[in-house]
Formats: structure tokens, C-alpha cells, sequence
């Protein structure tokens, strides 16, 4: 899935052109480095699903499809078994 981060310094102000990146790992790392430049308003963007997200949202989201993942594989180990 790609993904496009945008950010901005604060509102109000112009938001700077984006970036694209092939994961959600990559772009929140994209997303990490301008905040370390001082960029308060960072969007990143699903251009797949067209979802747009913060970088703390966009966590939440892969932790909780990790997790979703995980119950799955673990469900048809036990169906396996049975």
C-alpha cells in the first residue's frame, strides 16, 4: 500500500509538497523525521483506501491489525489441532 505524508508547521500555514512511500512503517518514519524538524499538523494518507491519519492513529492501526493477525492465526492453529 502506498502512503503520502504531508505536514505543515502550524495552521494557517502552507503545508509543504508530500512525500510517498511504499509501507505505513516507512511513512511513519517519514512522519517521525518532520516532526523532528518542527512540523506540527503531519497527514499521512492511504492512497489505497483513502483513509488519512495521524501518526499516532496510523500506530494504533497496524498494532491492531498485528494483533487481528495474530488471533486469526492462532484460531486456525487450534481448528488445525482439533
Amino acid at each position: 500500500m502506498p502512503f503520502v505524508v504531508n505536514s505543515s508547521p502550524g495552521a494557517g500555514l502552507r503545508f509543504e509538497p508530500g512525500q510517498t512511500f511504499t509501507d505505513a512503517k516507512a511513512a511513519l518514519n517519514g512522519a517521525s523525521m518532520l516532526a523532528l524538524r518542527g512540523m506540527r499538523l503531519i497527514r499521512i494518507r492511504d492512497l489505497d483506501t483513502g483513509e488519512v491519519f495521524d501518526d499516532k492513529a496510523l500506530r494504533e492501526k497496524l498494532d491492531r491489525d498485528a494483533r487481528d493477525l495474530a488471533e486469526q492465526a492462532a484460531a486456525r492453529r487450534t481448528a488445525a489441532t482439533e
